[in-house]
């Protein structure tokens, strides 16, 4: 009985924690204002989000090294599975100063220091290597 207000207190704060989901959510939105038109008017959409090893981040620089036609990255190896950030699909609403509004979506990676990183979008890179 006596560990119930610790137990209490434990729930509370671990409760008000922010997941390390809804930070690299918050990350982005904030990569985001810095760069639209007008941070007033940027309007959130959907977040999809997934782990980004460091075999996605060779393939990814292998898949522009061939884009770009210079010396690719050494390939990935079996051990290069250990988690390095997290990759986050963002769709969103921006209105220039016009009032035309733009609808956008982007390819982010969120690193565990909150550092985000603009991707080339998958979309992209596949049309580029197809030609």
């Amino acid at each position: 009985m006596k560990y119930l207000p610790l137990l209490a207190a434990v729930l509370l704060f671990t409760g008000c924690a922010k997941s390390t989901e809804k930070k690299a959510e918050l990350a982005v939105q904030e990569f985001l204002r810095t760069r639209v038109s007008d941070p007033r008017h940027y309007f959130p959409g959907k977040f999809r989000l997934q782990p980004y090893t460091r075999r996605d981040s060779l393939l990814y620089l292998a898949q522009l090294a061939q884009i770009n036609n210079i010396a690719a990255p050494p390939a990935p190896a079996a051990a290069d599975t250990a988690r390095i950030g997290i990759l986050v699909y963002h769709d969103y609403r921006d209105q220039t100063s016009d009032g035309i509004l733009v609808r956008d979506s982007g390819e982010y990676v969120v690193r565990p220091n909150g550092e985000v990183r603009l991707l080339i979008a998958e979309s992209v890179r596949k049309r580029r290597l197809a030609q």
